[in-house]
């Protein structure tokens, strides 16, 4: 890379050490523009910069706020299964907008049942519990199952379920 005095602009050898260093963080796993421009400025570049290679990712769809979410939502699903309200929790925090977590989340509802679901790891968790009177399962299943994001309802329905196989 030449430097300033060399008839670079300063700007522009910004601008392609950012794309260096964003290309670099993608190498690990995909990102949503919001932890980008946080990695950015982290790094210490401006704002004006960070939006120039942020822009420059999306028109090459390195970076896309609703693949990166319909992939972190069938990730955990995969590897540690949650409810609806952890995961949308979890996308609000890696900068996912609400519309896209909206539009992201359609296809969850569509595909899982989380009833099912809190009742399966319930069933799971049980077994942690043995030997504890069932107040206290009743307390610390449903700790657990709202750690994980379930709704109440669904909760509920899990507890009762594992409980009357007991």
């Amino acid at each position: 890379m030449g430097t300033a005095s060399s008839g670079e602009d300063p700007l522009t050898i910004d601008i392609t050490k950012a794309k260096q260093q964003a290309l670099y963080y993608l190498k690990f796993r995909s990102r949503s523009s919001a932890e980008m421009r946080r990695y950015l400025n982290r790094k210490g570049y401006q704002a004006a910069i960070q939006e120039a290679v942020v822009s420059w990712l999306q028109e090459l769809g390195y970076v896309d706020d609703l693949q990166f979410a319909l992939q972190w939502i069938e990730n955990r699903c995969r590897t540690n299964p949650m409810g609806e309200r952890r995961l949308v929790q979890e996308l609000r925090q890696k900068g996912i907008p609400q519309p896209i977590i909206d539009q992201a989340m359609v296809g969850f509802r569509e595909s899982v049942d989380e009833t099912a679901l809190a009742c399966k790891l319930a069933t799971k968790q049980v077994r942690v519990y043995r030997g504890d009177n069932t107040d206290a399962i009743k307390r610390k299943l449903a700790g657990f199952l709202g750690r994980r994001g379930f709704h109440p309802g669904d909760i509920r329905s899990a507890i009762d379920q594992v409980l009357s196989k007991e």
